[in-house]
């Protein structure tokens, strides 16, 4: 059981998965982990809705009690098919968000992440880049004057990186430090309340786990969404293609998502290394 003190925590896109895509060695050195002791979950600004297509049946590559999703907001049990651990948006501010958006970005394709479903007012463009992740059946496609206003995670912008920073500063001025506007990567801005991020999931999880004080917590990230994340652990890691930021709060930065960034953690714990 050589890997029974280790926990390892890692974002998704850009991290644990190659051009969108898993990569095999990850996968086999995570059954090695796993079969050592070692315990393997996800930390994603994606919903549990969504991962499948990314990296199938998630029990094939978790065994932590459960996934942590939409930056924090709540934990997914795939085991159970139980989200529990919940942050939502309150309804005012989700309205009072809502009439911003239609207000002041008219033109920005836009979507909630919400409990049962992933809802935008049309499947097109970037948002149909988005849409396309989910399970068929989460996918909701209704007029915006027909949207519940009390079961959202998170509300999305999609837009160029340019487009989305006017979002930002926009958001900044209008509601100060009530929500936090974050890049989850350069065409995607999520709005979400403050405190809400991957550190809140990691904590949410450690109250799950029966002697998680006995292992030392690995977490991997490459986006501005992951550091406060990487702060929150033992150990902080990152791939080559990170961004500065990120790199910047890491203990080790390795090899490039596409070459298998877990299985390079995993190998440097082996290796006294990590």
């Amino acid at each position: 059981m050589r890997f029974s003190d280790y926990m390892i925590v890692s974002d998704l896109d850009g991290t644990f998965l190659g051009n969108g895509k898993l990569v095999p060695r990850n996968a086999e050195a995570l059954r090695r982990f796993r079969e050592g002791g070692g315990m393997f979950t996800v930390a994603t600004g994606r919903a549990h809705l969504n991962l499948r297509s990314a990296i199938g049946d998630p029990l094939q590559l978790v065994n932590a009690p459960a996934v942590i999703c939409d930056n924090g907001a709540y934990l997914h049990d795939y085991a159970s098919g139980e989200s529990f651990a919940k942050d939502l948006l309150s309804p005012d501010d989700a309205t009072e968000l809502l009439d911003f958006t239609l207000r002041e970005f008219p033109d920005v394709r836009y979507s909630v992440s919400a409990v049962s479903c992933i809802r935008s007012v049309e499947n097109a463009g970037l948002v149909a880049l988005d849409m396309a992740t989910y399970d068929p059946e989460a996918v909701e496609i209704r007029p915006v004057e027909e949207w519940p206003m009390d079961d959202w995670y998170k509300l999305l912008f999609f837009d160029t990186t340019e487009r989305l920073q006017e979002v930002f500063d926009a958001v900044k001025k209008r509601f100060g430090e009530r929500v936090v506007p974050t890049f989850s990567n350069t065409w995607i801005l999520e709005i979400q309340y403050p405190g809400i991020h991957k550190a809140l999931g990691l904590q949410k999880l450690k109250k799950c786990l029966d002697g998680m004080e006995k292992r030392k917590i690995i977490a991997c990230g490459d986006f501005d969404n992951d550091i406060a994340m990487l702060e929150e652990a033992d150990v902080a890691v990152c791939p080559e293609n990170a961004v500065n930021a990120v790199k910047a709060v890491s203990d080790h930065v390795l090899c490039h998502c596409t070459e298998g960034l877990i299985a390079n953690v995993i190998e440097s714990i082996e290796q006294g290394r990590v």
